[in-house]
Parts: C-alpha cells; structure tokens; sequence
C-alpha cells in the first residue's frame, strides 16, 4: 500500500529565548517521503558553534540525494554514519564547546511506508498508531531510544536506530516540550488525528504560556487516494454543533465538580455529631451505671444459687420486675445505650468492610494498570520491531493476567477479556494461526478405541492406517474412512508411511517394514530385516531406493532395489558433526533433512552434514514427531503432537514462517500436504482434519 505522507513544523523564532532550537524538514527526492532533524540546546550551557549547521547540511543532502530506487534503511544507515564521523571529527577539532548531554536531538527519515529514527538526549518523540478497531495508540519512542543507548559520547552521539512501519492513519510527533505534561491525552490525539500538521503545530502552540521556546514537528500517514473535492459547505471547527455539544458536556463536567458529594458531608459532619454523641453518651453512662448495678446485683445472686431451668427463670424474672421500678427516663436511656451501642457495632463493622474493600479494589486496579503497562510496552517494542522484548513483555502481562482474582462475574469477564487480547498478540508475535474449528475431512468407521496411526495421500486415493493393523480409504463426499478388507497377514500397525510410483511400505511395531497393496487390497512383510541391538524411526522411498533413519547408529540406511525386493543396504552418512541419537523423522528432497525430538533440524549432501539454521520458534519446541517436505515444495514442515501444532519453515534460507495450532487436534499422528491444492490433512485420533494452506502464495 503507498501511503501519502503530509508534515509541519513549528519553532519559536524570538531572540531572547533561552533555548536554541532548530526544526528541519526537506521532502525526499524522488520518493514520497521527508527528511527531517529537531535540534534543542541551551544557550546558557554551551556555545554551539557550527553544529546545528552541520547536521543540516547532512539532512539537506540526505534529502535532496536520495534517489527513486534507494534502499531507506540503507541509505538512513551510511547518513548516520557520516554525521557521527564528522560530528566527532568537529569536536576534536575544537569548532564547538558542547557537552553532549546538553544536546537533545532526533534525526530521521519517513519514506512510503516506513520510518527509520535515531536520537540523542531527552525529547517527546511520539507515535499514535491507528489500530484496526480505529483507536489510537500513543507511544513515546524516545524512551526507547534512551533505554537501548549507554551514556551517549561525541564519538557516536546518533547510536541508535529505530525502524517501523507506516500505517494509514498514523502519526509521528516530535518536540522538545512534554506535550502530554500541558494537554490532556484526549486532546492532544484529537489534535494530532484530525488536524492537518500546520494545523496541529499552531492548536498545540496555544496550550503553552507566552514565553516558552516551543519546536514541534508532526508528520502524518494518509492514504494516498486522492482527496474528494466536494462543494458543499464545511462548518467551521469553534462554532459547529459538535464543537456546541462538547462544550455543554465540558460546562456538566464542571458543574457536576461543584456538586456536594457524600465524602465532603461525612467530613464536615463527623465533628459535630461526634459533639452530640459525647452530650447523650454522658447521660446515658450515668442511667447505665444504675441499670448495671441492679443487673449485677441479680447475676451475683443467680451466681450463688445453683444454676437449673428453674433458677434462670427465676433470675430473668427478678430483672424484670427490678427493670420495672426504674424511672421512666433510665428505662428511655437505657434503650437508648442498648440501640446506640449495637449501632455503632454495626458501623464500625460496616466502615471496616468498606475500607477493606476500597483496599481490594484499589490492589485490582492496581494490577489491572500493571497489566496496561505491560502490553502498552510489548506493542511499542512490536512497532520498533524489537519482537524479543515483545516476547517478554506480553508473557509478563500474560502471568499477570492470570493472576487476577476473579471473585466477581464482572472480575471474571475483564480477566478473561484481557487474556484473550494478550493471548492474540502473542499469538499473531509468534505467527501463530489459531484454528478454533478446523473442517474434519474423514472420520474413520470403526471401534471408539481405534484410531489412525499414519496418513498417506497417493494418485488412487487417501488411506488412513489404523491401531487395528488396518487400512482404511477415505470417501472425501462422505467425510468417511471406511475399512480395507484384506487378507490375515502378521504385519504390525503402521506407524510411519511411505509412498512412490505407486509403491506403498509402512514401518510398523513389530517393528519392521510392510508394504500395502492397494490394487489387491493385501499386507505382506518385506525381505529388509532389522539388524539386533539396533532402531528404525522413518522411512522414505526416494529414486527407486528406500532410505531408513537408524537413530541408534546414528545413520541413514539406503536400501536399492535387487529384482523384486531389496539390497543388504549401505550407510548413507558420510560425516556429521551432530549426535542423531535423538533423531525422529526424515524427509527427502535431493538432499536430506533429519528431525530431532527436540525440534532440531539437520541438512544432509551427498552424505556429509551442511549448513541449514531453521528460525527461532516460540515457544520452542520439545517433541516433535514428523518432518516433510520434497523436490517440488519450498517449504518444510514439522509435526509436534505435544503443543498441537504444525510448524512451517522456507527451505530457501530456514525462515520460521507460520505455525498452525488447534485444540481440536488431541492425538496428532500424521499428516499431508497438498501444496497444489493449498491443503493439509491431519490425523488426529479418528478424525482426519483439513486447514487451508495461508502461507501459500
């Protein structure tokens, strides 16, 4: 997508201001695009010399240089370096006194659709990244910039680079003023969203006092589309209904400041009802102690008496005959203590659970801001392309989401909402493609306690071999596997399968290996013996030859053909500096590939171990099963049963580049590829399923 790019700056130009600033902004040559430098040093602290000329000279040349079919990164890369060679070339020179502390700076370029940054000392460096529900995101990246760069020296003062990409709808701003300090959020990314650059720059100029030495530059993404030109009128932005309707709900918003609120009454209160209770407490203490006396009196009494039913009720009587010759006014007090006290019991009770459920929440909120914190971070390093630091971030908020009470329905619900949104991110990080409900292709027709073992896809047809030592053949419009009636025969099940001009051998669990025809619908053991002491994991049938992984020597053994059956066979491995006493699965292409149980991936030539690094995949995996791929793919797969997965790499170079998850594969045995048609079958349990193929071009 091309995107139209749109810029503006501001600067301060008055004599007297404190700061020397300087905001650069050159079009790129040739290419949609910008150029551009803020520049901020105090005049107090340094003499800046010839400085800021220099590095407008490289921006200008930068710029104007550039070229329609240069490589930004590139060409970003080699202005650096010039800048810093000359920079420090100027300071052992003596053509200015500067410490390179008091030198803040940022320089960049922002072409099609990227934009390469680097930067010294402390600036507001933002970026609002518009996402696809149409929110906006703010990150400071110059936090990043300073968190990456050690104490920064004139001999490489611009040391670190920070590249993203552009997106329609996003903006980049840059200012030697804390812009989040003197507007509201709100109102700075309506500024910066809805304004044009020159338009941002003079809105945002009129949140500061009079005197400030202000510089700013924006620039903004806009798709490239031509603008619609339309003939009807515009209202203008201060006096349309909008802007009326905000400042009716602004003016509400104050109002309702000013409102008595409850906290404010229970402050002013408290004293005086404190007052009063003092003053009726006094009386009611004096009409108690009377009321106590004769209560103790009758409870001494009831003491030296043997207790019984008789006596307690003897006692409860006497109390309130007692109760009765009081005064009209002890008895008023003395329910009136009795009420006040449970009263107040219940209060302070009640006041207790309030503040120990203010504390709860304000710990909940806690958490929750924590967790922002957290994926605001791991989006900001995502947009640098730091994607490790991503990695970290997102399973931090992750474990912090999970740690979240959820003690409530709606706590339930905001839990899981955001472990979900954690969970995708980190998912869509770690080229994860979630299947929720993959199509089920075939499910086999036999007993709840068989399941498939192997899948095969030939010219005739698909054959799922079962736990049972059966075969079965899809019937893909019935989504069935029905059973191969074949003859008895001492073949073990099937636990990996191999196919070629027709030829069908499986290495079974006896263990040896079998071959299925399916012209006859027959099983029969093949003449190639399984030396003692030793181990068989795979099998390929490649150029008229059968090749078997022997993990227990560490070897590849090629069997050719003798006749109708095979040869004594010979090792095929040459040299290899790997130990293969793990090895699990192998594929064929020419050359050889030789799957680890931990996920390792080893190219075999002509006998003898080549270079081939398979991308970083996360989370690594532990126990894989399968490997995959041959003459024609430039793809290779690799099969985890464990973390229902399918892993994806490009054989070109051994780029990870997708990996395929479901929950519904419980059970993963086998699977097919399809690249003509873009499909791949796995077998899980009894059920074939089918995904498409996304990574496919």
């Amino acid at each position: 997508m091309t995107l139209h790019l749109k810029a503006g700056v501001y600067q301060d130009a008055r004599p007297e201001q404190r700061m020397l600033t300087r905001t650069l902004l050159r079009p790129i040559d040739g290419r949609s695009g910008y150029a551009f430098a803020l520049l901020s040093l105090e005049k107090r602290r340094a003499e800046p010399g010839p400085l800021f000329d220099i590095i407008q000279e490289h921006i200008d040349r930068l710029a104007s240089s550039f070229g329609k079919d240069a490589n930004p990164q590139h060409r970003f890369e080699q202005f650096l370096r010039a800048l810093n060679e000359q920079l420090a070339t100027g300071v052992r020179e003596g053509q200015w006194d500067v410490p390179i502390a008091s030198l803040h700076a940022m320089v960049g370029i922002a072409c099609d659709t990227q934009m390469f940054l680097s930067g010294t000392g402390d600036l507001t460096s933002l970026f609002l990244h518009r996402r696809a529900n149409q929110q906006y995101q703010i990150y400071n990246l110059f936090r990043s910039i300073q968190t990456e760069q050690s104490l920064p020296t004139w001999e490489k003062p611009f040391a670190v680079v920070l590249d993203g990409d552009l997106h329609e709808g996003d903006v980049f701003c840059v200012a030697n003023r804390d812009l989040q300090r003197f507007l509201p959020a709100d109102d700075l990314n309506e500024i910066l969203t809805t304004l044009p650059p020159p338009g941002a720059t003079a809105k945002i100029r009129q949140y500061f006092p009079h005197g400030t030495d202000l510089a700013l530059l924006i620039v903004q993404s806009r798709d490239a589309d031509p603008v619609q030109v339309t003939t009807e009128a515009q209202p203008l932005g201060e006096l349309s209904v909008d802007n009326l309707t905000r400042m009716e709900e602004e003016t509400q918003r104050l109002l309702d400041d000013q409102k008595p609120r409850l906290s404010t009454l229970t402050k002013t209160a408290l004293p005086k009802i404190r007052e009063v209770a003092v003053a009726i407490g006094g009386a009611i203490w004096n009409t108690s102690r009377v009321l106590g006396e004769k209560v103790v009196g009758v409870a001494r009494q009831a003491k030296s008496q043997r207790p019984s039913a008789e006596s307690v009720k003897a006692t409860a009587q006497r109390f309130r005959e007692r109760f009765k010759t009081l005064p009209t006014t002890s008895k008023t007090l003395g329910l009136a203590a009795v009420v006040v006290l449970i009263l107040l019991v219940v209060s302070i009770t009640a006041l207790s659970g309030s503040k120990t459920q203010q504390a709860d929440e304000a710990g909940y909120q806690s958490q929750i801001a924590l967790i922002r914190d957290r994926q605001e971070r791991a989006e900001a390093a995502v947009i640098i392309k730091n994607e490790e630091q991503a990695r970290i971030l997102y399973g931090e908020a992750l474990e912090l989401v999970r740690s979240l009470p959820r003690d409530s329905e709606t706590r339930e619900q905001t839990a899981s909402q955001m472990e979900r949104d954690v969970q995708t991110a980190l998912d869509t990080l770690r080229n994860i493609v979630n299947i929720p409900e993959p199509a089920i292709a075939a499910t086999l027709i036999a007993s709840p306690d068989i399941i498939g073992t192997a899948l095969l896809s030939t010219s005739s047809g698909m054959y799922v071999f079962g736990s049972d030592k059966s075969v079965y053949k899809v019937d893909s419009a019935a989504k069935t596997a029905a059973r191969i009636e074949t003859a008895q025969s001492e073949v073990g099940a099937a636990r990996e399968v191999a196919a070629e001009d027709g030829e069908i051998l499986f290495l079974d669990d006896r263990p040896g290996i079998s071959r299925f025809d399916s012209d006859n619908a027959s099983l029969q053991i093949v003449d190639v013996a399984l030396a003692s002491g030793t181990r068989w994991t795979d099998l390929v049938l490649y150029a008229n030859k059968l090749y078997v992984l022997q993990p227990s020597d560490g070897q590849v053994i090629k069997y050719g053909r003798a006749g109708g059956a095979f040869d004594g066979g010979t090792q095929w491995i040459k040299a290899t500096s790997t130990d293969l006493g793990d090895a699990i699965s192998l594929a064929i292409d020419a050359t050889i590939f030789i799957l680890k149980q931990n996920g390792d991936i080893v190219r075999f030539t002509s006998g003898s171990e080549i270079g081939w690094d398979p991308g970083t995949v996360d989370p690594p995996m532990t126990s894989a099963s399968d490997i995959w791929t041959d003459g024609f793919s430039d793809y290779v797969y690799v099969l985890e049963p464990a973390s229902q997965r399918l892993v994806v790499y490009r054989k070109e170079d051994g780029a990870f580049l997708v990996q395929y998850r479901s929950d519904a594969w419980s059970g993963l045995t086998d699977f097919v590829v399809d690249e003509t048609n873009k499909n791949i079958y796995l077998l899980a349990g009894q059920n074939v399923y089918t995904i498409q193929a996304s990574h496919i071009q």
